[in-house]
């Protein structure tokens, strides 16, 4: 019991001792100092797991960052970032002709994919939005109208994954517009 109330106290000291914490920034960044000081860790990644989920471990780093100030003024900037990877992206893929299914991508597509998807976790966390959620509710949302687009094919008397995929997108608006 004594060293639990040793730890509280000395990662606390906003609370129990002298230090002046008025903002939560501030709770966070003496927080992170005693954590440096007491337990040794060091560096500014010092306990993020590699064996996290990956939208998580991104967005831990890019918070991490950000607390010791590298990070864009404002989401303007983290957006502008983002489409300059989705350009770079393409630029590899006009290089490269695309990638044929179900074979190795090209080691740059490969990197500038990397590079998109981590510009994008960093727009929404700098939005307060949880990528992972976004990312599972945008997949349900995505997988109901495609099985929507199905059914209304079915109901023309069409086999959905027979159709182009100009008329199966033509079903697959038509889901989109009921659902609004």
């Amino acid at each position: 019991m004594r060293l639990v109330h040793e730890k509280l106290v000395r990662r606390h000291p906003h609370v129990f001792g002298e230090v002046e914490a008025d903002t939560a920034e501030r709770v966070r960044s003496n927080w992170e100092r005693i954590k440096v000081e007491s337990e040794g860790r060091e560096g500014i990644f010092h306990d993020i797991p590699d064996g996290l989920p990956a939208l998580l471990r991104a967005r831990k780093v890019q918070k991490r960052a950000a607390h010791v100030g590298f990070e864009y003024p404002d989401v303007s900037g983290a957006a502008c970032d983002l489409a300059d990877e989705i350009e770079e992206l393409r630029a590899e893929l006009a290089r490269t002709g695309g990638t044929a299914p179900e074979s190795e991508p090209d080691p740059r597509v490969f990197a500038e994919t990397g590079d998109l998807l981590l510009a994008t976790v960093n727009v929404a966390r700098m939005l307060n939005v949880d990528p992972e959620l976004a990312l599972r509710a945008s997949t349900d949302r995505f997988r109901s109208r495609v099985e929507r687009a199905e059914t209304l094919a079915a109901a023309d008397g069409h086999t959905f994954s027979l159709l182009t995929l100009a008329e199966q997108d033509r079903y697959f608006d038509q889901a989109k517009t009921e659902e609004a």
